[in-house]
């Protein structure tokens, strides 16, 4: 075969894999030839390249490859077609074909579904094939001399046994599924039929005194429902009524009773559905009647409906896992002994005294003491409830033991409280129980359930969730606030909650009628609450500026927004929750909120090393920031407003620097000010000017024409919607409308001709108009009439036909009228943005009512907004004719449509520290003049307020996330102390019990080791580059510095090798001189040094 090639690439790899693939008939003596290469990258990922190519193949070729019976066998209509595929293994020494790998956003990905549509025949006969005999032995592949006639579809490749053999096999496998050849096909027949009987207890060895029932015990696996003939061990005589499960469970086999089991279930079909569970929220239903159809998918012999012990098994299940994860098994005192939120999977980064904070923290100086703030955050969610069904004799496994509390001492308390009326003097949009008496919530033990999580890194606390019943009471969110704090030691406390404004007022004397236990002395503890992020722009003005994450110091980036991540996780478990019994509920959502917490666990790493790298530049940036425009300020003025900041972090009562002082001149003021200067015209006017020609005066006249225009945009825009069929009583009130508006325009004519008397003749000639057309029928509505104000008229007619000075007032108003719009707009946006907000939370779900109630509300407030957003388009383009060169540019820019957007982030826009607000949020009321410095100065003021709380937010935030790091390391070391101490506490149980307990204990002792030590691999880098300082235990510097993380950038990889080389070295000259000094010359403290001597943050 020759080959002439039409487009060649050269190979990317020396070691590729070529297979040519040629496809040719015997019409045709020549054919296209595509080769694939295969390589793999540096990077490890798989790369493809396509190479076309013509072959010419002549016919001793076809003749050839047509008498060999692998391509001959390939059928094709009426044209032969064979395919072949060579293996080219290209030259290693060929260094001229090397190139460089191709970057993957240059390269052309292939379409793998295309390429593999000519291949589903062959694949679909290879299915098919195994239905057959196929190439089979005729004899047992084991002992090869009975004929074979049974084969496993569990075990690995197509062999055929006899009896047998299959029998001796699967003694120890006797899940697997096994067909047997009828003749004619594969024929499923169970191992129980064949005669095999599985022996309990001796490790599978013959029992000296079995017992064996007559009926078969019912098994299910991951691959269905199976029968399987059991012999129990009599060995050991009757161990009272749990002989038997305990055999059963040695054999991994989980029984489903607690004297005689018929029903069992595998460990590991029950391992395996609690992992499918917690990740896809898979329900038991859905689970169980997979294994139904796995055993038989045609219902002709359905397997024993085995739903209700199923779901019984898994509860067991879930609890048993979640004692042994909690070392409660290693306890002398026994499970009973658990303790309220023990078994809660607790945050590695929050504060633990005793733990993973210093010895010495409590006497940190007041700039390092906030990085032991505890921060938490509440919410309520409405979507988590419980329908009553009168499901009795339903109790907790674990009552109180991991996230939701202890049931009856909660409705004890409650019981304290009746209904509570909760007066609101917050401007908010949010109100908490909206949802408690609405239609959906009714024939409910339960309307939601209230939570709290650390605010920081989103770990359901222990202890912390509740059901409520009506609506969000304080009196039940304290109670599972307060109840997350028993047994914490804190010193510091944020608390973040939607109504925190609210909420807050009167709690410490709430918190004075709960019980002793669950009380702490609000005087000693650094206490302080704020509103999340996102909900706090549903509030007003005063509750943005004063309870603000961005305002408050030692706070950092923390948004506290994290509980609503966490109802997003486990919404989907509603659905199945709210028709469980009440103790099923709490357990299932124990279990969840368990592996939500453990999800964050070993996500840590990564999670902390994704903010210090975003917290890093952002830190630089913002304080550069802040310096430049501190620059442009007297140090003084400076001084004075950083103090009033301080002033205020100190004390809430102090002046609120981020508080604008309404120095806003309104159009109402503009008005009364042109009028006091007609009065004081007509008083003091010189004889050569004219006289007031009217008894209404300009600024009136002027006032009732903008009043006209906003008017006729109002009756424009009524009048689109009427055209969408509005009905009749609707169109009669339009037009009652339409004539008061035109005999108002007609009025306001008379005075009009007196003041601009050059429009005489343009007003005649818009009323006398005889041509005009069917599609001008729109110009004799009052809405359509033009005004003809001094901003719309020519200028050689504006300057001739009004009356002296209306131009200069006209400009005036026009600028009050920019201003007035622009606040409108704003303020019209953040109401918008809110009920948006609002119907997205806590409206959609609820129905079709509540929901269209809101939509029609957001369509009334898109309409207004627009009306809005003309009206100062209008005020611009008469400013632009009135004034085009004014100073009035600098601030009232034109007004685009992208321009018109909320205060707050949407789906589209980039992240809150990135994006960048629409000018119409950040411009100032009016371009000041001389004896304006006091406006100029409060204006500004705000304004570096601002700045110098985004840049501190930002330095807290690199502090925090390394104390965060640091405190996770320690945690973890704590908890691997805590394991080996463990494994070694039962004396009282048999020698192979605690031989699995000490075994158990190592293992999780090992797992918290190697976490701590892969996250500090994975920070150590990352720290060493910013020069940060790493107070770790001397252990896990040293596993950083001999396995640091891998790195695509050879240049990152050099200089992290660099920064780590030289920190050793430094370290070793330190301690070669035993100088004693906190720290090496690069910043790093040495890891023998004194802790108690050591500050964390330097």
């Amino acid at each position: 075969m020759s080959s002439s090639s039409k487009r060649k690439r050269p190979a990317k790899n020396p070691h590729a894999a070529q297979f040519k693939i040629v496809r040719a008939t015997t019409a045709q003596p020549s054919a296209v030839s595509r080769t694939v290469t295969f390589d793999r990258h540096a990077s490890g990922r798989l790369g493809q390249q396509t190479d076309i190519a013509e072959i010419d193949i002549s016919a001793e070729d076809l003749a050839i490859l047509a008498q060999d019976p692998e391509y001959s066998s390939l059928p094709d209509d009426n044209i032969f077609n064979f395919t072949y595929f060579e293996q080219v293994v290209q030259n290693d020494d060929d260094e001229s074909s090397r190139e460089e790998p191709a970057k993957d956003k240059d390269k052309v990905k292939p379409n793998i579904y295309h390429d593999w549509l000519p291949f589903r025949d062959t694949h679909v006969h290879e299915l098919t094939r195994h239905d057959g005999w196929a190439d089979l032995s005729e004899v047992c592949i084991c002992c090869s001399n009975a004929p074979s006639a049974y084969k496993c579809d569990e075990c690995y490749g197509p062999a055929v046994y006899c009896r047998t053999c299959v029998l001796a096999d699967h003694a120890r496998l006797p899940l697997h599924r096994i067909k047997q050849w009828n003749g004619t096909f594969w024929q499923p027949i169970p191992l129980i039929n064949l005669g095999l009987s599985v022996q309990l207890g001796h490790n599978g060895a013959a029992c000296p005194s079995p017992i064996t029932f007559e009926a078969p015990l019912t098994v299910y696996h991951t691959n269905g429902a199976h029968f399987v003939k059991v012999s129990y061990c009599q060995c050991g005589g009757p161990a009272g009524g749990y002989l038997y499960p305990t055999q059963l469970l040695r054999a991994t086999w989980f029984p489903a009773s607690l004297t005689r089991p018929r029903t069992v279930f595998t460990f590991a079909v029950l391992k395996h559905f609690h992992h499918l569970t917690l990740q896809g929220k898979t329900t038991a239903y859905d689970f169980y009647n997979s294994l139904v159809h796995e055993t038989d998918n045609t219902g002709i012999e359905p397997p024993p409906k085995r739903y209700d012990e199923f779901r019984m098994v898994m509860r067991w299940w879930r609890h048993l896992k979640m004692l042994k994860c909690a070392g409660r098994g290693h306890d002398p005192d026994g499970v009973d002994a658990t303790q309220p939120g023990s078994l809660a999977v607790e945050c590695p980064a929050c504060p633990h005294d005793g733990r993973n904070l210093p010895e010495n923290w409590r006497a940190a100086p007041k700039g390092v003491a906030w990085l032991y703030i505890l921060y938490l955050a509440m919410d309520a969610n409405f979507r988590l409830k419980l329908r009553q069904r009168y499901i009795k004799n339903d109790p907790k496994l674990r009552p109180g033991w991991a996230y939701c509390v202890e049931e009856k001492a909660f409705q004890e308390e409650m019981a304290k409280y009746g209904d509570q009326t909760e007066i609101s003097n917050c401007q908010s949009n949010l109100h908490a129980v909206d949802h408690a008496n609405t239609r959906f919530s009714k024939n409910c033990i339960a309307n939601r359930v209230g939570n709290v999580v650390c605010a920081h890194h989103t770990f359901v606390g222990k202890s912390s969730a509740a059901d409520l019943k009506k609506g969000e009471k304080y009196c039940t969110m304290d109670y599972v606030l307060l109840s997350t704090l028993m047994g914490i030691t804190i010193a510091m406390l944020v608390i973040s909650y939607d109504v925190a404004c609210q909420w807050s007022i009167n709690f410490a004397s709430r918190l004075a009628a709960f019980p002793m236990a669950m009380q702490f002395e609000i005087s000693d503890v650094f206490f302080t609450t704020v509103i999340p992020k996102f909900h706090i722009l549903g509030h007003g003005k005063q509750c943005q500026s004063t309870w603000s994450l961005n305002f408050r110091h030692w706070m950092g980036r923390t948004d506290s927004e994290g509980v609503e991540r966490e109802w997003s996780h486990i919404n989907p478990v509603a659905l199945s929750t709210k028709v469980m019994g009440p103790g099923s509920r709490h357990d299932t959502l124990d279990d969840h909120w368990g592996a939500w917490n453990w999800r964050k666990v070993v996500t840590m790493g990564h999670h902390l090393r994704s903010k210090l790298r975003e917290a890093l530049p952002a830190s630089k940036k913002h304080r550069a920031l802040l310096n430049a425009l501190s620059a442009t300020f007297p140090p003084q003025t400076v001084a004075e407003w950083t103090q009033m900041v301080e002033d205020w972090q100190d004390d809430a009562s102090a002046p609120n620097p981020f508080e604008e002082t309404a120095l806003e001149t309104t159009q109402a003021d503009v008005e009364a000010e042109l009028l006091a200067e007609e009065k004081a015209e007509q008083a003091w006017a010189p004889t050569n000017d004219p006289p007031l020609v009217h008894t209404t005066t300009m600024s009136t006249f002027l006032s009732m024409g903008l009043d006209l225009e906003d008017h006729q945009r109002f009756t424009s825009s009524k009048a689109k919607q009427l055209r969408r069929g509005q009905g009749l009583y609707v169109e009669g009130a339009m037009e009652r409308h339409r004539a008061t508006l035109r005999e108002r325009i007609e009025s306001w004519r008379s005075i009009q001709a007196l003041y601009m008397p050059g429009i005489a003749q343009l007003c005649q000639i818009s009323s006398t108009r005889t041509d005009a057309l069917p599609s001008d029928q729109d110009a004799e509505k009052p809405e359509s009439i033009q005004l003809w104000l001094p901003s719309s008229l020519p200028t050689g007619l504006r300057e001739t036909g009004c009356v002296n000075g209306l131009v200069d007032k006209e400009h005036h108003l026009r600028l009050a009228e920019a201003d007035d719009a622009l606040a409108a707009l704003r303020r019209q946006l953040r109401i918008t943005t809110g009920v948006f907000n609002y119907k997205k939370t806590h409206v959609s779900g609820t129905g079709q009512k509540a929901n269209t109630r809101a939509r029609t509300m957001l369509s009334r407030l898109t309409t207004k907004t627009r009306l809005i957003a003309d009206r100062y388009r209008a005020a611009h383009k008469a400013l632009a004719i009135l004034d085009p060169n004014g100073d009035w540019r600098h601030r009232l820019r034109p007004l685009r449509q992208e321009d018109i957007r909320g205060p707050t982030r949407t789906d589209d826009d980039e992240s809150e520290g990135r994006r960048e607000l629409s000018w119409i949020w950040v411009t100032t009321n009016r371009v000041p003049t001389e004896g304006d410095e006091f406006e100029i100065a409060e204006g500004m003021r705000v304004e570096w307020a601002k700045t110098h709380a985004r840049a501190n937010r930002w330095q807290e935030e690199v502090l925090l996330v390394q104390e965060e790091m640091r405190r996770v390391i320690a945690f973890l070391d704590w908890k691997a102390t805590w394991w080996r101490f463990q494994g070694h506490r039962r004396s009282d149980l048999r020698d192979d019990i605690n031989a699995g307990l000490a075994a158990y204990a190592a293992r999780q002792s090992h797992l918290m080791q190697h976490l701590a030590e892969t996250f500090a691999a994975l920070w150590y880098p990352a720290l060493l580059q910013a020069n940060l300082q790493i107070e770790w235990p001397h252990h896990y510097i040293s596993y950083a510095q001999a396995h640091p993380p891998t790195f695509r950038s050879s240049r990152h990889r050099a200089t992290i090798q660099t920064a780590v080389q030289n920190t050793r070295d430094s370290e070793s000259e330190s301690s070669n001189e035993g100088s004693g000094d906190e720290g090496s010359s690069d910043g790093y403290d040495s890891a023998e040094g004194d802790d108690d001597d050591v500050s964390p943050y330097k």
